[in-house]
């Protein structure tokens, strides 16, 4: 996340390694009125304000092994974390109670952010700032999101307020039809069941930025509640090019395509606490199931065939007959999740290499287990 202008040596409370240095107050806090945040991006504290393009300096910029598809813009990424807090990760292994149920050892590794956390993400194109997210954590069971709309002459954003907006923006090199999500739509994707944050966790951010792991970077900064454990759970591939890098060399169609899934849709596709599964089965889209645990393949969707005979979520074969491939690249309709785009919110561009990766890996399969 270069050119952020965040990551100072000590952040929202924390000291560097030996800790004698005092840091400077986290500025970057849930604001005191949920209903009232600030009008201004500049006056939540989370950017510079004599520039807002740069975080705060107490906001921790982060990247992610494999981004979520938002139309294809870019992404610059940031978490404050509150005054002594830390973060707690999901360490099924040493404690099992902790990953019950549908909580299972597939939550291994999945962050758990202190009340008090705000994290902070925006969205550019060429180079331009169209919009600016932040995700605050108010209490125990309560998140918010509040989106801020940039100006033409990149000097400030101002707040969406709670219904949708939609915008064309030039950046000088094209012009962008640009969607805005309400306050409601923020927290259908930021569900509980997936901790609630989509991109924290060790797989997503096990990786090297300015010549270091972003995990060590954290330790560093006593940001954890507990060490770790080491060696680190594996990176998420790449799934395409993109801003975050190519897929490695070494990378299978499987890994590219089911990383997709896991950073795309395992945040609703997955077991939910009170769902049964044995009356409706659960397609599970996290990373590292097996392809027999995931209740996709030759099982008819739940919500709609779009007339297509014999559909089923995943036709060994035959991407044409799985509604996985086709919901990618149907028309946009985010208003009931049955009949159009997949992922539901926030995808109005076809993620075109995405659907024939996934093709590829639909057409790579040649049976159920």
């Amino acid at each position: 996340m270069a050119g952020t202008g965040g990551g100072g040596g000590s952040v929202g409370g924390m000291g560097g390694a030996g800790g004698s240095v005092s840091p400077p107050p986290q500025t970057c806090v849930p604001p005191a009125d949920q209903e009232q945040p600030p009008q201004k991006l500049s006056q939540t504290g989370c950017v510079n304000p004599a520039d807002p393009k740069l975080l705060a300096a107490t906001v921790i910029p982060y990247e992610v092994n494999s981004p979520l598809w938002s139309d294809g813009a870019e992404k610059l990424r940031g978490v404050a974390l509150p005054v002594g807090g830390k973060i707690h990760v999901k360490n099924c292994a040493a404690n099992p109670s902790e990953c019950p149920g549908t909580r299972d050892a597939a939550d291994d590794g999945k962050w758990v952010l202190p009340v008090g956390t705000v994290m902070v993400k925006s969205f550019l194109f060429d180079g331009k700032f169209l919009e600016t997210r932040l995700l605050v954590h108010y209490d125990a069971t309560t998140w918010a999101g509040f989106t801020y709309k940039w100006d033409e002459a990149q000097t400030d954003a101002t707040l969406v307020w709670t219904e949708r907006d939609e915008m064309m923006f030039a950046t000088g090199q094209r012009t962008v039809h640009w969607y805005f999500p309400s306050r409601r739509d923020c927290v259908k994707c930021h569900l509980p069941e997936a901790n609630d944050t989509l991109g924290t966790e060790t797989a997503q951010m096990n990786r090297v930025v300015g010549g270091m792991n972003q995990i060590d970077r954290l330790a560093a900064l006593g940001a954890f509640e507990a060490p770790v454990p080491k060696p680190y759970k594996a990176a998420l591939v790449a799934p395409v090019p993109t801003q975050a890098g190519s897929p490695p060399a070494g990378a299978t169609v499987e890994q590219r395509a089911t990383s997709y899934l896991h950073a795309n849709c395992s945040f609703c596709h997955r077991p939910i606490d009170g769902v049964d599964c044995t009356a409706e089965p659960c397609f599970d889209a996290r990373f590292g199931l097996p392809f027999g645990s995931r209740m996709m393949c030759n099982v008819v969707p739940s919500k709609n065939d779009f007339g297509i005979a014999g559909a089923v979520i995943l036709s060994p074969g035959s991407p044409a007959k799985s509604i996985m491939s086709v919901r990618m690249a149907a028309p946009p309709d985010d208003n009931d999740g049955k009949h159009g785009r997949m992922p539901l919110i926030a995808s109005y561009v076809v993620d075109q290499p995405a659907v024939d990766l996934i093709n590829s890996w639909i057409s790579s399969i040649t049976s159920c287990p």
